[in-house]
């Protein structure tokens, strides 16, 4: 009986050991459940990328100025450095800008002026000479043959009827010192002449005159009309104090209906 008790006695002993053991082992190195691992391992968690530095934009524009816009700049430019160095006038570094652009200007007109020369030769028809001479000689020929066109043109006038009125104030001192001029053009060309006196005052060096009576109307006097009777056409010639051979002008201009330069 004795024997049986020391029996359980042990057997308890070594089930309290093994259950404190176990237990022991249990709390010392516990076993993850499956459910919680992915809580208690480490992960690598994405990182977000490093945004790229975006550039600043340039301080600087670039933009291309017209023809005329550089031209405005550069007269501003230039007359701000000519300012300066007049109102500067003993700082060397000021006037020497100003030499410096007058220089580069200098520069510029005469490699126009060369171009301009290199493109009549490619281009004679552009040419002022082609039709007008400069040498002396050829001149005078040109020009003889330029007034017999005109007088041409004022015979023509006149053989198909036309003639010319003075228009003046016959007390104007200044119009009677050109009427003896108006009379000798209507002589040397053979053409009519009749002086209109809006004052009622005649002068004597118009062999022909009539008072005006309002039926001739003109801003200006004196004044040149061209008349033609037989249509009752009225051109105005010129106003004011002209000379012979600019009248000879105006009568080509006229009647070609300034249609061709003659200067």
């Amino acid at each position: 009986m004795k024997s049986l008790h020391m029996t359980k006695s042990v057997g308890s002993l070594v089930l309290f050991t093994w259950a404190l053991t176990y237990v022991h082992l249990t709390f010392a190195s516990p076993t993850t459940p499956k459910g919680w691992k992915w809580y208690n391992e480490l992960k690598a968690y994405p990182t977000a990328p490093k945004p790229v530095p975006t550039s600043l934009p340039s301080n600087t524009k670039t933009t291309v100025m017209s023809a005329t816009q550089q031209m405005q700049w550069f007269h501003q430019a230039y007359e701000e450095v000519k300012a300066d160095a007049t109102i500067n006038p003993q700082d060397e570094e000021k006037y020497l800008k100003l030499m410096q652009l007058n220089h580069f200007i200098g520069e510029k007109t005469a490699q126009t002026g060369m171009t301009f020369k290199k493109l009549l030769l490619k281009y004679p028809e552009y040419s002022y000479v082609k039709d007008r001479p400069v040498e002396q000689a050829a001149r005078s020929t040109y020009h003889q043959q330029e007034r017999q066109k005109k007088i041409d043109m004022v015979d023509k006038m006149k053989n198909e009827g036309w003639g010319f009125f003075f228009v003046y104030e016959g007390d104007d001192p200044l119009t009677q010192s050109l009427a003896p001029s108006m009379q000798q053009f209507a002589d040397t060309y053979n053409i009519e002449l009749l002086g209109v006196s809006n004052d009622g005052v005649f002068i004597d060096n118009i062999r022909q005159n009539r008072l005006n009576n309002d039926k001739v109307v003109v801003p200006f006097t004196p004044a040149l009309l061209l008349v033609n009777p037989t249509t009752s056409e009225f051109k105005p010639l010129a106003y004011g104090f002209i000379s012979q051979n600019d009248l000879l002008g105006r009568f080509y201009n006229v009647a070609t209906n300034y249609q061709f330069p003659d200067f």
